[in-house]
């Protein structure tokens, strides 16, 4: 049996607070420095009420962060960060730039991944998924892993995860578009590549409406209390992101066996 010293810790707050968000990431981040990138899950939809940006004020303000996002497919969905950037520093990673190619080594469906080029430029991260933003349950939980993966990747990067590896061209996904299982391992491969891009030196912390906030160094560890959390409270849910989950785990990034750790 694995020594718990061993499991990654997974903080967890009920409270649903600009001050819990604070005190939380307060409490994994003590190893962040240098300029930090704070990737906030600021795209719009209608099944959830976006958390506006002054509830991230005093975490911004604390960290002296610059808000990140990378181009969507959507522009649509862009409307929102531009609304953190009334607020707050703000930059599109893949703007006016080129993007940055990073090869995925033995890679069964990538063979590479691009990111925004401006992603070097941060020291350190701290990586917010509004966690049931896209949910029910025949979709993707979309949390740390989603974020690290499909989030901070380039619109060609989005592109090769939708086509599982098959093109970059946008124009293209409609007829080249995979299905969910290729989808979920073509992210596991890039979430690693772009985590050891990043050297690893992220916080991850996911919102769950209703429930609460949580926070971890290992993404993996926090999509998995995500889980069980949900599950439990609702039994007839079943998020559509174990096997996600499973792939990153195979890979390294983290661990599915954690210490939840109540702060509150």
């Amino acid at each position: 049996m694995e020594n718990i010293k061993d499991k990654p810790k997974v903080f967890y707050s009920k409270e649903l607070s600009s001050k819990a968000l604070l005190e939380i990431s307060q409490l994994v981040s003590k190893n962040l420095s240098g300029k930090i990138g704070i990737k906030i899950n600021t795209k719009k939809n209608i099944k959830e009420k976006n958390i506006n940006p002054e509830f991230y004020r005093p975490l911004i303000n604390y960290l002296q962060g610059t808000v990140i996002d990378s181009n969507s497919l959507l522009p649509s969905e862009e409307n929102n960060f531009k609304d953190f950037s009334k607020y707050f520093n703000t930059e599109i990673l893949d703007k006016n730039t080129p993007d940055e190619e990073i090869e995925i080594l033995e890679g069964k469906k990538l063979k590479k991944i691009y990111v925004g080029q401006n992603l070097k430029k941060y020291d350190s991260f701290i990586i917010i998924s509004n966690y049931s933003n896209y949910c029910d349950k025949n979709e993707l939980g979309m949390g740390a892993l989603f974020q690290l993966s499909f989030e901070l990747s380039s619109k060609k990067g989005k592109t090769l995860l939708l086509t599982g590896g098959k093109t970059d061209d946008f124009n293209d996904i409609k007829n080249n578009k995979c299905d969910s299982k290729i989808f979920q391992e073509s992210s596991a491969e890039a979430a690693n590549s772009i985590f050891n891009y990043i050297k690893k030196n992220a916080i991850f912390i996911n919102l769950l409406p209703e429930t609460g906030i949580l926070a971890s160094v290992d993404p993996v560890a926090v999509d998995k209390a995500c889980n069980d959390l949900i599950n439990d409270a609702n039994k007839e849910s079943d998020y559509n992101n174990k096997y996600l989950i499973e792939c990153c785990e195979k890979l390294g990034i983290g661990k599915k066996d954690y210490e939840l750790i109540y702060i509150n």
